[in-house]
This record gives C-alpha cells, structure tokens and sequence, in this order.
C-alpha cells in the first residue's frame, strides 16, 4: 500500500467518528478510543520520520 492511501484511510478512520461527534454532540469513550489510537499511531510515525530525516542530515534533533 501506499503513503497516499495509507493516509487516506488514516483521515477517513479519523473524520467518520469525528462528523458524527459533530452530529449527535456526544461520544463515548468507545467512540473516542480508535480515534486516538490513529491519532497516537500517525503523530508517533511523523515523529520517526523527521527524526529519521534530521539525522540523515546530520542535524541534532
């Protein structure tokens, strides 16, 4: 799979429960849960990422 498509699946696992919140004005713990999850899962790849490309280029993080 892809970036572009992993992406894309990431946002729409994070906008579909989030329009719903939108919605109704409540959500639940079992709502909220996968959306941090996801959340949690992306902010912790960018993360390595970048930190991946500063080393690569010789920059202390």
């Amino acid at each position: 799979m892809d970036k572009r498509r992993i992406a894309g699946l990431a946002a729409a696992a994070v906008a579909a429960p989030l329009l719903m919140l939108g919605l109704t004005g409540t959500a639940s713990a079992a709502e909220i849960t996968p959306i941090a999850e996801v959340v949690d899962s992306t902010v912790a790849d960018l993360s390595s990422t970048l930190g991946a490309v500063l080393d690569a280029l010789g920059v202390a993080a």
